[in-house]
C-alpha cells in the first residue's frame, strides 16, 4: 500500500529484527534492521529519534555477533541523537548509555562501562520510578560489572533488587538471567543453599520461556545462543558439590536427572525442527488435539502476563484470578492429554519430550534393571572437574569426582581427534617399529589416549574389574570420543584397549527406556543396503558385496540407483539398513543433517532428519551409517549426531551403528562383514567387539584409526 521506502514500514522492520535476535537468527534480525534504519534515515532525516531507535537495535545484533566496534559506533550515534533531541535526563538516553556499558563490559573497559550504567540507573529511577522493569535491566547490567570485578557482595545487593522487581512481574528472559547471577553471587560467598535455589529459578524461568515457542526451530536457536545452557550445567554442578558434603539428600540423582532432561530437551527440539507430519491418521488426529490444548495454554499465559504488567490502576483483580485458574485446568489437562497419547503412541515420544523431565527417583530403579557384570556410567564435565555418575546392578548408584577442568579435557578430545586423522593420510603402525612415523604420529596419540583414560576410566577401573559389559551416556564433546579404544593397565603390566576387555554401547537420552531390551538376532534377517550414490566412495559398493559374500540377504542400491524415492519405497519392508553413504552433520542446526543419496538437486539428494524420523522401520529394527563425518565446532558440542540418532530412534529403530570419523573403505568391508557374522550368536554390542578385535589383531589394521570409528547407539 505504501510502497517499500514508507517509514512506517521501519517499525514492522524493527519488531521484526528484534524477534529474530531474541530467537537467535542473528542474520535475519541484521538484514531487517539495517533495511528499518536505511527507511528512517531517507524519509525523517538522520538525526530524527527514530533513527537512534534503529541504531540501538542494530547495534544489540553487531554486540552478539561479536562485532564490538560495530555495536560501540551506533551506540554512541544513537546517544548523540537522543541528547541532542530530548536533553541528558531522558529515560532513552539511558537506553543509550545502558547500550553502552555493554560494549565496554565486552571489551574488558570495565570503569567506563560502570559510569554509563550507574548513569543510566540513576536516570530511570527519577524517570521511571524504582521498581520500573528498566531498572531492572540497570540493576541486572551493574551485577553483571560486580561478578566481573570480583566484587560478589555488592553484586548481591544489585541482583536481589533486581530479582523483587522482576518476580512482581512475568517477564521470565529478565528473571532466568537475575536469578543466575545472583545464585553465582551467592555460591561466590559460600552460601550454597541460596544458589541452589536461585539456579532452580532460572531454570524454571527458561522453561517457561522454550514452552511459549510454536515453532521447535525457534525454540533450538533461543537456547543455542546467549550462553542459556549455563544455569542447567551451573544446577547440576551445584547439586554435585552438595552431595560430596551431604550424600543422603538426593542431589546426584537430582543432578544426573537435570542433565538428561537438559540434552533431552536439546534433542527433542532439534528433531522437532524437522520433524514431519505423523503417518497414522489417528495418532495424527490424537496430536493435534493434545497440541491445540497447548497452545490454548499459551494464549492464556500469554493473557495473564499482559494483565499482570499493567499499572496497578488498570490492572483487573478478578480478571487475573480467572485467567489464573483457566490456565491451571488447561495445563493439567494438557498433561494428561500428553500422558494419555505417549501411553497409545510411545513411538512418538519425543514429541513431548519436554514434559518428561526425567525422575531422580526412576533412576533407582534404572539400576536394578541393569543385568549382571553391566556398569552403566555417565560423563558429566563441569568447569572444574569431571564427575562419574555409576550405576551397577541391583540400584548401586554413587558420584565420583575427577580433577580435570573442562577445558583441559576437551582440549584433549580435540587433540586426540586431530592425532588419529593423521592416519587417514598415511599408513601408521601402533607397535613400535622404530619408525620415524610411529615417532611423529602414533607415540603421541598413545601418550593422549592414555591421559585421557586417566580422567575416565582410571576413577571407575575398581567397578570395571568387576563388570564386563559397559554402557556409556556420554554428553557434549565426549560423544565425539570413543570411549572404547582408550587405554587400561592390566594386573600383569600389559596395556589393552577397554574393547578388548569390555563390550561397550552408548545411550543417548530417548534411548534410556529401550537400552536393557533383549534383542534376538536372526541369521537371515533381510537388509536394504545404500552404496556409494554419488560415485566417490567406492570402497562402498565393495562393502556391501562383501555382505552379500557372508551370507547376508542384501537388497542394495548402489551409484545412480540409490535415489531418495526408491529408498523410501524400499525401507519400510526391511528391519535392517545399512547406509554406506556420507553423512553430514549441521554444526550450526542439526536439524539440517543429512544421509547423501543419489539425485538430480539438494532435496533429491538429502535423506533429512525429518525424512528419517518419519520412517516406520520394523521393530528392534538396526540402522548401520558407516560414512558419516563430525563437526568438532558445534554451538552444542554433541547436539548433531544426537539429533541423528534420535531420528532413528523415532523412525523406530532400537540400535543404530554409527562412526565418528571418515573411515577407511578397506577396513569399514572387512570390520562390517565380521559384525553381521557375528550378531546371531553374539548380539550387537558382542558383534561389534568381535569385528573390532578381529581388525585390532592384524597389525595393518591395529591403529585405532581404522577399528575404533564406530560406535553402537541404543539397545544392545
Amino acid at each position: 500500500m505504501l510502497g517499500p521506502d514508507h517509514a512506517q514500514l521501519a517499525w514492522p522492520l524493527t519488531n521484526l529484527g528484534r524477534l529474530y535476535r531474541q530467537t537467535g537468527d542473528l542474520k535475519g534480525a541484521r538484514a531487517a534492521l539495517e533495511r528499518g534504519l536505511a527507511i528512517r534515515e531517507r524519509a525523517l532525516g538522520p538525526t530524527h529519534p527514530d533513527v537512534a531507535h534503529s541504531l540501538d537495535n542494530l547495534g544489540y545484533v553487531l554486540l552478539s555477533m561479536g562485532d564490538t566496534a560495530g555495536a560501540r559506533a551506533r551506540f554512541e550515534r544513537a546517544l548523540s541523537i537522543r541528547q541532542q533531541a530530548f536533553g541528558p535526563a531522558h529515560p532513552s538516553v539511558a537506553t543509550s548509555l545502558w547500550s553502552l556499558g555493554l560494549v565496554m563490559q565486552r571489551m574488558g573497559k570495565l570503569a567506563e562501562a560502570r559510569t554509563d550504567q550507574e548513569r543510566a540507573l540513576h536516570i530511570r529511577e527519577q524517570a521511571l520510578g524504582p521498581t520500573h522493569p528498566d531498572v531492572a535491566l540497570s540493576l541486572n547490567a551493574l551485577g553483571l560489572l560486580d561478578r566481573r570485578s570480583g566484587d560478589f557482595r555488592t553484586a548481591r545487593l544489585h541482583y536481589e533488587r533486581a530479582l523483587d522487581i522482576v518476580r512482581t512481574g512475568t517477564a521470565p528472559e529478565l528473571r532466568w538471567r537475575v536469578a543466575f547471577g545472583l545464585g553465582v553471587s551467592h555460591e561466590r560467598l559460600g552460601q550454597p543453599a541460596d544458589a541452589l535455589s536461585l539456579y532452580r529459578e532460572s531454570v524454571a524461568a527458561l522453561e517457561t520461556i522454550a514452552a511459549q515457542f510454536a515453532d521447535d526451530s525457534e525454540r533450538v536457536q533461543y537456547f543455542q545462543v546467549e550462553d542459556r545452557l549455563a544455569p542447567y550445567d551451573a544446577l547440576a554442578r551445584l547439586l554435585l558439590m552438595l552431595h560430596e558434603q551431604d550424600q543422603t539428600r538426593g542431589y546426584d540423582r537430582e543432578a544426573w536427572a537435570v542433565l538428561e532432561t537438559r540434552k533431552g530437551r536439546m534433542v527433542a527440539d532439534a528433531l522437532g525442527a524437522a520433524r514431519p507430519a505423523i503417518g497414522d491418521a489417528g495418532a495424527r488426529r490424537d496430536a493435534e488435539r493434545v497440541k491445540s490444548t497447548r497452545e490454548a495454554a499459551v494464549v492464556l499465559e500469554r493473557a495473564l502476563r499482559e494483565e499482570q504488567e499493567k499499572t496497578l490502576q488498570e490492572r483487573r483483580p478478578e480478571r487475573i484470578r480467572s485467567l489464573t485458574t483457566q490456565l491451571a485446568q488447561t495445563k493439567s489437562e494438557y498433561l494428561a492429554q500428553v500422558q494419555a497419547f505417549l501411553a497409545r503412541y510411545p513411538k512418538h515420544r519425543s514429541r513431548f519430550v519436554d514434559q518428561q523431565a526425567v525422575d531422580p527417583k526412576a533412576l533407582a530403579k534404572f539400576g536394578e534393571r541393569l543385568p549382571a557384570g553391566t556398569l552403566a556410567v555417565q560423563y558429566f564435565a563441569a568447569p572444574d572437574a569431571l564427575y562419574l555418575f555409576v550405576v551397577a546392578p541391583g540400584g548401586h548408584f554413587q558420584v565420583k569426582r575427577r580433577a580435570v577442568k573442562q577445558e583441559a579435557l576437551y582440549a584433549l578430545i580435540r587433540e586426540y581427534r586431530a592425532q588419529i586423522e593423521l592416519a587417514s593420510r598415511e599408513r601408521l603402525p601402533w607397535v613400535d617399529d622404530g619408525s620415524e612415523a610411529y615417532r611423529r604420529a602414533v607415540a603421541p596419540l598413545r601418550r593422549t589416549t592414555a591421559r585421557l583414560a586417566e580422567h575416565l576410566l582410571g576413577p571407575i577401573e575398581s567397578e570395571l574389574a568387576t563388570h564386563s559389559s559397559l554402557i556409556v551416556f556420554p554428553n557434549d564433546l565426549l560423544l565425539y570420543l570413543p570411549i572404547h579404544a582408550l587405554t587400561r593397565k592390566s594386573a600383569d603390566g600389559a596395556v589393552r584397549f577397554l574393547a578388548e576387555t569390555h563390550t561397550v554401547s552408548y545411550v543417548t537420552q530417548l534411548e534410556l527406556v529401550d537400552l536393557l531390551t533383549a534383542v534376538r538376532e536372526a541369521p537371515d534377517t533381510p537388509m536394504l543396503a545404500v552404496a556409494n550414490p554419488d560415485g566417490s566412495l567406492p570402497g562402498a559398493s565393495r562393502e556391501v558385496r562383501g555382505l552379500v559374500r557372508a551370507g547376508k540377504a542384501v537388497t542394495a542400491l548402489e551409484g545412480a540407483e540409490a535415489t531418495k524415492t526408491r529408498f523410501l519405497g524400499l525401507v519400510p519392508q526391511f528391519p535392517d539398513i545399512h547406509m554406506a553413504t556420507h553423512g553430514v552433520l549441521d554444526a550450526e542446526r542439526p536439524e539440517r543433517s543429512y544421509l547423501l543419496l543419489a539425485g538430480e538437486d539438494e532435496a533429491s539428494q538429502h535423506l533429512t532428519v525429518g525424512d528419517i524420523a518419519g520412517l516406520s522401520l520394523s521393530p528392534n529394527a538396526l540402522a548401520i551409517l558407516s560414512g558419516c563425518e563430525t563437526a568438532l565446532g558445534e554451538q552444542v558440542p554433541g547436539a548433531a549426531l544426537v539429533t541423528l540418532a534420535a531420528a532413528f530412534s523415532e523412525a523406530g529403530s532400537q540400535s543404530i551403528v554409527a562412526s565418528l570419523w571418515k573411515v577407511d573403505d578397506g577396513a569399514t568391508r572387512d570390520f562390517m562383514v565380521a559384525f553381521h557374522r557375528a550378531r546371531p550368536t553374539a548380539g550387537r554390542a558382542g558383534a561389534l567387539q568381535q569385528a573390532e578385535l578381529r581388525l585390532l589383531q592384524r597389525p595393518a589394521t591395529a591403529h585405532l584409526y581404522y577399528w575404533a570409528a564406530f560406535s553402537l547407539i541404543g539397545t544392545r
